[in-house]
């Protein structure tokens, strides 16, 4: 590679300067550069030619930049109206209780539609305000596939009253249930289910007390795992049925956590030494620090 060398000798703004420049075809750069002032040298390497080609290369990367920038907008509107990426088809994952057709209504992207068209923050806005989604997600799978996954609420809780409706355990209102459930649920009494709409976060402090009831103690050694229901009897109070009224729990709502503790601890002991007999027991937890059993005289029922 061809080396040119220059040297140069002159005053610029009452400095004696001394410039030794070497030069390829490629490279142009100063090597060293001097300067005489008062009598004094001083030397340093480097200068305005190393500066000017730190800024063509400046300019080089803006213009590659652009150039990807516009080839990219480009590519874009290509694909936005190109054929090629139809939405054909509709996956829906995550759905046990709702029907992928039913999910489709709410996705509102008909067939056809270009895919990079398709405003995939809206469609999941309108998927997951659906009461029975927890949560939702949705995204393309080009050239003709969207996804939508879900994640279901699950009943936890059946309101009795009016129509019978599921609510889950963060208490949002699912409305009536669409499939059977093995088994059966626990049961909350003594609400209007009218009340309220699908959809709906219940806030009725005695229904949400119900509720936790119910969770408190359909655990517990007397209840076995069976259905369990739920009716506020007094101000305060609650009644809790099971095994098809062979147990009746008397509780109070303030104190609910100690409550099922001492059931617990006592429970064992009871039914060792008790028989349910045709009207079974009764335990009252109302009273602190005493668990009180007693026969029932008649069969409570299914239901409180």
């Amino acid at each position: 590679m061809r080396r040119i060398s220059f040297r140069w000798r002159g005053k610029a703004e009452g400095e004696e300067v001394c410039l030794s420049l070497a030069r390829t075809a490629e490279h142009p750069r100063i090597v060293r550069k001097s300067a005489k002032r008062d009598g004094k040298k001083s030397v340093r390497r480097g200068g305005k030619e190393r500066r000017g080609a730190n800024w063509i290369w400046s300019a080089i990367v803006f213009l590659v930049f652009v150039e990807v920038f516009l080839l990219g907008g480009h590519a874009v509107r290509w694909a936005r109206s190109s054929s090629h990426f139809e939405l054909r088809e509709m996956v829906v994952t995550g759905n046990r209780t709702l029907r992928a057709v039913d999910i489709g209504k709410l996705v509102g992207v008909e067939e056809g539609t270009n895919l990079f068209e398709a405003d995939l923050a809206d469609v999941r806005s309108r998927v997951a305000s659906h009461p029975w989604i927890k949560s939702a997600s949705v995204r393309m799978r080009p050239p003709h596939l969207l996804q939508v996954d879900i994640l279901e609420r699950k009943p936890a809780v059946l309101i009795m009253g009016g129509e019978t409706l599921a609510v889950d355990e963060e208490n949002v209102l699912l409305g009536r249930i669409k499939k059977p459930i093995s088994g059966c649920l626990p049961m909350v009494e003594g609400f209007d289910s009218r009340r309220w709409r699908p959809g709906d976060v219940v806030r009725d402090p005695r229904l949400a007390r119900s509720i936790e009831a119910v969770f408190l103690f359909q655990d517990s050694p007397v209840i076995r795992g069976e259905c369990i229901s739920v009716r506020n009897i007094e101000t305060g109070q609650l009644r809790l049925r099971a095994l098809e009224g062979k147990v009746e729990l008397m509780v109070t709502k303030e104190r609910m956590e100690r409550q099922a503790g001492r059931l617990r601890a006592v429970a064992d002991d009871v039914l060792r030494q008790e028989k349910f007999g045709a009207g079974g027991l009764q335990f009252d937890l109302r009273f602190p620090g005493r668990v009180i059993v007693r026969p029932l005289t008649k069969d409570g029922g299914n239901i409180g």
